[in-house]
């Protein structure tokens, strides 16, 4: 912010006076550092300090680590379809795909998760139980179905937990449930990140904490990480 000012009083011309077009030239004149200054000129412009001005957004790593938005929705497409997968495998996946969960936490979840309300289906992810649509509420309850049906052979003080390992009384290791999902073409890491682009282009930070189980700085994190260079930002430059 303070190389910005200083630019533009060596350069005669203030803060209020600045175009985007000058903007732009310092911007590209410069490191892409020069464009964490976006935050202040969206400030600038909104008190009306400055013209509208903006500056893209520094995309990092996780945004460059991700799926494209067509290959996720195919891959919600052929979980919802495919019914010779496994019935753990499919929810899992989805409830990755969907809802951004990651797998540590998708292999810890239990029935007491569950918010059964009619004729639809929540599950407590954070603070506000999340909706579950069809037919991921059908494979969730087949997975109650199946954990209530051990109900003779399991201890009551067992947790309930909706993906069961092989061994009594444990869930599912979450690097088993990784490898299963990798095996039926969900790369976890990659659709996750997917799945936080495009919810947290659609939602409020605060929502996603919420609903999600995030931290609020992480949904702030991917609402910016969302914006890639700004839809905003490339609207203008098209529009010159």
């Amino acid at each position: 912010m303070a190389r910005l000012l200083e630019w533009l009083h060596d350069g005669g011309i203030t803060l209020a006076t600045c175009t985007q077009d000058q903007m732009d030239a310092w911007l590209s004149d410069g490191p892409t550092t020069r464009a964490t200054v976006r935050g202040f000129l969206l400030w600038t412009s909104r008190r009306g300090h400055s013209r509208p001005l903006t500056a893209p957004v520094i995309s990092t790593y996780f945004a460059a680590r991700t799926i494209g938005k067509d290959q996720r929705w195919a891959l919600v497409r052929h979980l919802i379809h495919d019914e010779q997968l496994q019935v753990a495998d499919r929810a899992a996946g989805l409830l990755l795909l969907l809802f951004a969960q990651p797998v540590g936490r998708i292999s810890r979840l239990t029935t007491e998760h569950i918010v059964e309300r009619g004729d639809t289906l929540a599950l407590n992810l954070g603070r506000v139980p999340a909706e579950i649509p069809a037919p991921l509420d059908d494979l969730i309850r087949q997975l109650v179905e199946r954990r209530n049906g051990r109900a003779a052979t399991v201890p009551l003080e067992e947790p309930k937990w909706l993906f069961q390992s092989i061994y009594p009384g444990q869930p599912i290791d979450p690097h088993t449930l990784g490898r299963r999902l990798k095996a039926i073409g969900v790369p976890p890491q990659l659709a996750r990140h997917a799945s936080l682009m495009d919810i947290a282009s659609e939602l409020p930070a605060v929502v996603i904490s919420r609903l999600l189980g995030f931290h609020q700085s992480t949904g702030d994190n991917w609402t910016r990480e969302s914006q890639g260079f700004g839809a905003d930002y490339a609207a203008e430059v098209s529009r010159r």
